[in-house]
């Protein structure tokens, strides 16, 4: 009775003597063993018969004595700055939405004189008011390169005869 008793109390103490896994590796072969155990029940050759029955009992037997409590990692504790950044983001945050103005310009293709002539000299034809189709597009974009393109030389050449002033 004596040494079934010791046998008895040693094999316990051995097995409450086993490291405990992480948590994360409980759960690592915890995936491994339902992997197993599907591909178990999808169906096997017999080369992998043997293997697989074996492989299951390892990872049972692993998961039954190192994962009964799970060495849960601790969190460090963040360290916090107790200062004017950290209130800065709140401040914001308790004004609330600001507006912003933002501008742009539109820039004339002359100025002065020339632009004047430019308004007198150009109309836009009335197919491109609201046009939608890109080759209709196009060919607006087209005609007004020729109308500047023509307009350009003949202020050219209105320049060229008229005397300095």
């Amino acid at each position: 009775m004596k040494p079934l008793l010791c046998t008895l109390f040693f094999c316990c103490s051995t097995l409450l003597a086993q490291p405990q896994w992480p948590q994360a590796d409980c759960v690592k072969a915890a995936k491994k063993l339902q992997q197993l155990e599907q591909k178990i029940s999808s169906g096997y050759s017999l080369k992998e018969a043997e293997q697989l029955n074996l492989d299951q009992r390892l990872l049972e037997k692993q998961l039954d004595q190192r994962c009964q409590r799970p060495v849960i990692p601790q969190s460090k504790p963040k360290k916090t700055i107790n200062g004017p950044a950290t209130t800065a983001a709140l401040d914001a945050l308790a004004k609330g939405p600001q507006l912003y103005v933002s501008s742009f310009s539109v820039k004339a293709p002359y100025q002065g004189k020339k632009q004047q002539a430019w308004l007198e000299y150009y109309s836009e034809p009335e197919q491109c008011f609201g046009a939608r189709d890109s080759r209709q597009i196009v060919w607006c974009v087209e005609q007004r390169q020729q109308a500047k393109a023509n307009f350009e030389r003949q202020w050219q050449q209105k320049f060229a005869q008229s005397p300095p002033e």
